[in-house]
C-alpha cells in the first residue's frame, strides 16, 4: 500500500464508521447499554452512556462537517433517497421540516427524535452552510441523553424482572 492511498483508506474507514454509527446505533449500542444497566448501577450506566454518546455524536458531526464535500459525493445519493422517504412519511414529516428551518430548538428536537448525525446530514443537504458548534452540541446532548435514558430504563426493567423470579 502506498503512502498516498493510506489517507484515502483512513477517510473511507472513518466515513464507514460514521455511517454505521448513524444508522446502527440502536441495533448495536442499545443492547449493550441494556446489558450494562442489568449488571451495573443504573445511574453509572446512564451518566457514562450519556456522556460517551454525546462525545461520539460531536466527533461524528464534526468529522461530517469537515469532510462534507467528499462524503456527500460518496454517500449523498443513498441519503437523499432516505430523506425523500422521511419527507413524505407520516411519522417523520414534521421533524424533517424542523431540520430545514433556522431554529436551534426545532433542530434539537428533531435530533432527539431521529438521531444527531442523520439530522446534521439532512441539514447540510437541505442548506449549504455548515452547522454551528452550539447546534451540534445541543443536538448531540439531546439525542444522547434520550438514547441513554431509554436503554438504561429497559435494562433496569429487565433487572427488576430477573430479581422478581
Amino acid at each position: 500500500m502506498s503512502r498516498r492511498s493510506l489517507p484515502a483508506l483512513t477517510r473511507t474507514l472513518a466515513g464507514a464508521a460514521v455511517g454505521a454509527y448513524a444508522f446502527l446505533d440502536d441495533l448495536v449500542l442499545g443492547p449493550a447499554v441494556v446489558a450494562l444497566a442489568v449488571w451495573f448501577p443504573w445511574y453509572l450506566v446512564l451518566g457514562a452512556a450519556a456522556i460517551g454518546f454525546t462525545l461520539v455524536n460531536i466527533a461524528c458531526c464534526t468529522w461530517l462537517q469537515r469532510r462534507w464535500q467528499s462524503w456527500i459525493e460518496g454517500h449523498g445519493s443513498r441519503l437523499e433517497t432516505r430523506l425523500e422517504r422521511l419527507r413524505h412519511g407520516r411519522l417523520l414529516r414534521r421533524p424533517v421540516g424542523w431540520v430545514t428551518r433556522d431554529s436551534d430548538i426545532l433542530f434539537t428536537i428533531a435530533a432527539g427524535l431521529i438521531g444527531t448525525v442523520i439530522v446534521a446530514a439532512v441539514a447540510r443537504l437541505a442548506g449549504s452552510r455548515p452547522l454551528t458548534r452550539r447546534r451540534i452540541l445541543f443536538a448531540s446532548a439531546a439525542y444522547s441523553v434520550g438514547f441513554a435514558a431509554t436503554y438504561t430504563g429497559v435494562g433496569v426493567g429487565i433487572d427488576d424482572l430477573l430479581r422478581a423470579f
